[in-house]
């Protein structure tokens, strides 16, 4: 095979410098180290959108930065590593091959970010091990959460679980020492590594260690750009143009002359102060960025890459006062125009809103989730629907755009909770005066990824395979899934008939609830409020995956229909639920119905993973209990294994060792 040909790129100049190194240049050790970023799109799928499309760019690989960065600074040099973008590049088996045949490589380090790319991580470690035997395969990322599996059915050789730089560098010297020999007794000594022991057994006793907050990186872009090798004009999809984003329109400063057109993401700060029940999660701490590294990224960001506005990737923006303010002043010092798409309703106050606007911020987007408490108990969101209210109220106050996004499906989820948060978006509809499905919100569907208790509850009633074969099964399911109603894994047990009509009955309550409303309270769109509705038509029209709704299943006429000529209907809205309600849902499920017939349409979870052996679950068992804790799906999957302690499947040759470790890593953090 003849390949592509590959732009030279100049010499990247990197001092080494830790305080158990001394400054000066030392001699590398003689060991290669290949990363390789992993795609979500599952094995010979079609990218149903380009890298270059998209309303907001690809989220910087900052993981293998920052694996690279601490070898840099601990004793190895730039020329220990290459990087292979593949998720960037999307490079034939041919490719992959030929590069490990020819370099062969001591350590091939898999970067997953997300468990649904586990069918990418077999696909590229049977290229490896084909091209390369002694090479050792390492993976990382979210997916390690589900290292029994990658393990036992995949060619990977060990996985590092939860923060990687310490682990990491403790493996490479681990291979510098002993090279291609597993040895278990120093294997051991790495923390947060998992492997196979001799005995088939499974080791894993650990998290990784978190590093501390002044070793936290932010994007480098020369390294991310060696990874795009043949194409380097592939950089500019870490990027933007900031005003077709949708977010920025209410802000008249986004129209100003001098403002410079692009977007590009940052982590301020790493880590989690709260523990969802719904999400894969393998950091410990919460750790914020040094002040003066945000400022000079930022002065690099607008002078080469034409930076003008900020997307905050963090997961919690604002649980940090002191340093969220310090950040504003630093961005607004910049001209940098900004939004944080992970913020705590909890975490903000009016002082703050005011404080972050006159810093630049356009749009905050607060992790509701639900309308119903209940649901957000279960999930372990610590909040009250007051609070989410609250935060809301402030940020139209104050021309804060703050979109809105919910989801369906845990357990515990009846008609009456879909409802509930159908009339949480009718409400916040109302206070902008605008039409539920004009404002913009996303619907999705509770999906089950390992290392969180939703997931767990999966194991214990049977629907996910505890073995490791079947663990890899469910992953290979769940490859390329997103959390959308086609891809939907039934653990709250309810009949497929309520399950098709939950995001349709959120739609139908948030409209029936803007209508009842607007006839007591009319509230007309301001100016801005209208920029961001037809920014927001123009984004939902251009965007590829849009249509998958309607394209990714055949005969989807009914909820075109629905969607389209229904929901929203002011003629709808008026008449009782009673009768109009029961009409629709089962007019989806003969669309269900009709669907499942088709071969095609079954490889979809929807279709196979029906829920049938989990009951319903009755919340008012756990409601009285005043600690909120207590009323979360991790009280009572913790409750529900006590009474019926989690098995060996009948494999009485598996360890408890083997079930220690695979039960810490279901668990999570």
């Amino acid at each position: 095979m003849k390949l592509p040909k590959e732009k030279s790129t100049s010499k990247i100049d990197y001092t080494v410098k830790c305080d158990s190194f001394n400054q000066s240049k030392i001699e590398a050790p003689d060991i290669k180290i290949v990363f390789l970023s992993i795609p979500v799109e599952g094995v010979g799928s079609k990218l149903d959108r380009g890298r270059d499309q998209g309303s907001l760019g690809i989220v910087p690989k900052v993981a293998i930065v920052a694996l690279v960065t601490w070898l840099l600074n601990n004793g190895y040099t730039d020329k220990n590593w290459d990087f292979i973008d593949v998720d960037m590049l999307f490079p034939d088996d041919d490719f992959l091959y030929q590069y490990f045949h020819i370099n062969k490589p001591e350590i091939a380090a898999l970067s997953a970010v997300v468990s649904t790319s586990y069918s990418q991580v077999k696909r590229i470690s049977n290229i490896i091990r084909e091209a390369s035997p002694n090479t050792w395969i390492e993976m990382g990322g979210n997916l390690a959460a589900s290292s029994e599996a990658v393990l036992f059915n995949t060619n990977v050789d060990v996985t590092i679980v939860g923060d990687g730089e310490i682990s990491f560098k403790a493996f490479v010297d681990y291979v510098v020492k002993n090279g291609k020999s597993k040895i278990s007794e120093e294997l051991r000594k790495i923390p947060g590594i998992c492997f196979i022991e001799e005995d088939g057994s499974l080791f894993f006793e650990q998290y990784g260690p978190p590093v501390p907050a002044k070793n936290l990186v932010l994007p480098d872009y020369k390294i991310l750009e060696r990874g795009l090798r043949w194409d380097q004009s592939a950089v500019n999809n870490y990027f933007r143009k900031g005003l077709d984003s949708g977010w920025f329109n209410t802000d008249s400063r986004a129209l100003e002359k001098n403002r410079r057109a692009n977007i590009a993401g940052i982590f301020a700060s790493k880590g989690c102060v709260a523990r969802c029940t719904f999400c894969q999660r393998n950091t410990k701490s919460y750790r914020v960025h040094p002040y003066d590294e945000l400022d000079v990224h930022l002065k690099m960001l607008a002078e080469k890459y034409n930076v003008g506005f900020i997307q905050i990737l963090d997961e919690n923006f604002g649980s940090n006062r002191e340093h969220s303010r310090e950040f504003a002043k630093i961005l607004w010092k910049n001209n940098m125009l900004w939004m944080a798409t992970g913020v705590r309703c909890t975490n903000i106050t009016e002082d703050d809103i005011i404080f972050y606007k006159q810093h630049g911020c356009s749009a905050l987007k607060f992790g509701v989730e639900s309308g119903s408490q209940i649901i957000l108990d279960l999930m372990e969101k610590f909040f009250s629907l007051d609070d989410v209210y609250k935060a809301i109220q402030i940020c139209i106050k104050h021309n804060i755009y703050s979109p809105l996004g919910v989801m369906v499906g845990m357990p515990g989820e009846t008609e009456q909770t879909a409802m509930e948060t159908g009339r949480l978006i009718g409400k916040v509809a109302t206070m902008l005066g605008v039409k539920p499905q004009k404002m913009g919100y996303d619907i999705f569907y509770a999906l089950p990824l390992p290392g969180t208790p939703l997931y767990e509850y999966g194991e214990y009633y049977g629907v996910i395979d505890k073995s490791p074969e079947g663990t890899g099964e469910y992953l290979e399911r769940v490859t390329d899934a997103g959390t959308y109603k086609r891809y939907y894994v039934n653990l709250n047990g309810a009949h497929e008939s309520e399950v098709v009509f939950w995001d349709v009955l959120v739609a139908l309550e948030a409209s029936r609830t803007y209508h009842n409303n607007l006839r007591y309270n009319p509230n007309k769109p301001s100016y801005s409020i209208k920029a961001t509705l037809k920014s927001f038509e123009d984004i939902v029209k251009n965007n590829p995956r849009y249509n998958l709704k309607y394209t990714a299943l055949s005969f989807t006429f009914i909820t075109f229909f629905v969607d389209n000529y229904v929901i929203g209907s002011r003629l709808i809205d008026t008449l009782p639920r009673f009768i109009i309600y029961p009409i629709i849902k089962y007019l989806l499920y003969l669309e269900f119905f009709i669907q499942s017939l088709n071969k095609s349409n079954t490889q979809n979870n929807i279709f196979a993973m029906n829920g049938k052996k989990v009951p319903r679950l009755i919340f008012s068992k756990y409601s009285h209990n005043k600690n909120p804790k207590k009323r979360s799906l991790r009280a009572i999957v913790t409750e529900l294994s006590e009474m019926c302690k989690i098995t060996n499947n009948g494999n009485s040759f598996i360890s408890d060792s083997h079930v220690n470790a695979r039960q810490l890593l279901v668990r999570g953090l």
